[in-house]
């Protein structure tokens, strides 16, 4: 009986991440678009919990990284794009332009899903993803609507998310190299310099702007760590 119950565990978690994605949808149908965001939000903790608390009771299985996959879909894939393409309206955006945008990130998302499936196990558990998880993509796109709806007077202009859905769907879609968010905490002196910048962008910036930053500044020292190990491995090769 407990054998079978460190199996319920991480699946029922990921079953409350299913729901907070779902709900988002739902609230950003019907306006709500602050509590639809931090739903998001709620949904890339709880899947990173969830992994947390496979591996600590040794209850991963093929039905649990399936049912993963579904609620990543469903509430970091599809949630945030619906979120963004109600913000988007609600500023008086064109559905013309609105609509291919958050389609991008949603197919990009799907292919990134899949594919990460795919990869044999011993690819698949390295540090590093291959590609933008869909994780880091839907908890920024939430961050960025979050950001522009408890600004004042520092909301992020219309035409900046043409770039940031195009660059985040590139992103999940290319074989970039992504290091997992532990990997700034990996010293004393990234962590120290980490804190110093919340704490000095929280007196200045609301909370979600400064998270949003945080995310940006994530994503350039990604790509840059990328850029310069495939220069190393080129020079190497020479």
């Amino acid at each position: 009986m407990k054998n079978k119950i460190r199996y319920v565990v991480p699946n029922s978690i990921t079953f409350m991440s299913l729901v907070c994605g779902f709900s988002s949808i739902l609230l950003s149908s019907q306006e709500h678009l602050t509590t639809a965001g931090i739903l998001v939000l709620c949904s890339y903790f709880l899947d990173g919990w969830d992994g947390f608390t496979a591996r600590k009771l040794n209850a991963q299985t093929e039905f649990g990284l399936q049912l993963d996959s579904l609620a990543d879909m469903v509430s970091l894939g599809i949630a945030p794009a619906v979120l963004v393409f109600h913000h988007l309206m609600s500023r008086g955006l064109s559905i013309y332009w609105a609509l291919p945008l958050v389609l991008s990130i949603a197919i990009a998302g799907a292919f990134r899903l899949a594919r990460f499936n795919l990869l044999p196990a011993k690819t698949s558990g390295t540090k590093d993803s291959v590609g933008l998880p869909i994780t880091q993509s839907g908890s920024t796109l939430a961050l960025a609507v979050l950001s522009d709806l408890s600004a004042r007077g520092l909301v992020l202009a219309t035409g900046f998310y043409i770039p940031l859905l195009l660059i985040l769907s590139i992103f999940m879609v290319s074989t970039i190299s992504f290091p997992p968010s532990s990997w700034f905490f990996l010293t004393k002196v990234r962590i120290g310099l980490i804190v110093l910048y919340i704490v000095v962008f929280l007196l200045i910036l609301p909370f979600f702007t400064t998270c949003f930053i945080l995310y940006l500044v994530y994503l350039a020292i990604s790509t840059s760590r990328a850029f310069f190990i495939k220069l190393e491995q080129q020079r190497l090769a020479v």
